[in-house]
């Protein structure tokens, strides 16, 4: 098994023996979330376009329905047959397009995954998803979730090391950040991290004059950039 970043911010590629999963593609350089006046953000670079291997089918999976995971015009360069697979809010968003031929839920994937906490009123972003992969459990958490979740034991995890406060009326914090990653690390007994969702981007609207990013790392954890690959053996 083997993990590639596929941009900076948090769309990765998985290739297993079996199918390759492409999680949260977003590939240009802008991303809107309901108008501009209230949250765009923008990156210098835009990415690919990627030739994903033939050899193996190609699954997509979205794990938020916000446009930095569920963006719809990177989403819809995917031929129509492709195998889409995502969280509720997310599903529900994307078979309004009506583009795609086949969109599941998670319960209705073709590999093992979970979610593990439920989206609330006081709770939209902080969610982890349990991949089991190839004998592997994997968790992954792009804006952190909370340690004191029911978090099972998982060998790797994919969570963001950045906080990302905004006030309470537009979403309060949005990034749980590194001293968070640290305790779900603890509490899964997770053996190697990767980090997600931490470029430094430029946000304008309502939201960019609030925002108040802290990015740090941790030497422990892996930091992949863009088009760069780690196997499962040599991260474990």
């Amino acid at each position: 098994m083997k993990f590639t970043k596929l941009t900076d911010d948090s769309s990765w590629l998985i290739e297993t023996a079996d199918f390759s999963l492409v999680i949260d593609p977003w590939f240009t350089n802008q991303q809107i979330d309901g108008y501009a006046w209230f949250s765009l953000q923008e990156r210098a670079e835009t990415y690919g376009p990627f030739d994903f291997s033939a050899s193996t089918p190609l699954i997509v999976m979205v794990s938020h329905p916000f446009s930095d995971h569920c963006h719809k015009e990177t989403l819809m360069t995917f031929p129509k047959n492709t195998r889409i697979v995502a969280e509720r809010r997310a599903l529900q968003k994307i078979q309004s397009w009506n583009y795609f031929d086949e969109v599941l839920s998670l319960e209705q994937a073709p590999f093992g995954v979970k979610q593990l906490t439920k989206p609330s009123l006081f709770n939209q972003t902080h969610h982890a998803f349990l991949f089991q992969l190839e004998g592997a459990d994997i968790l992954y958490a792009p804006h952190g979730v909370r340690a004191k979740e029911s978090l099972p034991n998982a060998q790797g995890l994919i969570t963001t090391t950045t906080t990302y406060k905004l006030p309470f009326f537009l979403g309060g914090t949005v990034n749980l950040g590194l001293n968070e990653a640290r305790k779900v690390l603890a509490k899964t007994g997770a053996t190697w991290v990767l980090t997600t969702h931490d470029q430094r981007k430029v946000s304008k609207g309502l939201v960019g004059l609030f925002a108040k990013p802290t990015y740090e790392q941790d030497p422990a954890f892996h930091v992949l950039k863009a088009g760069e690959s780690l196997s499962l053996a040599e991260l474990v």
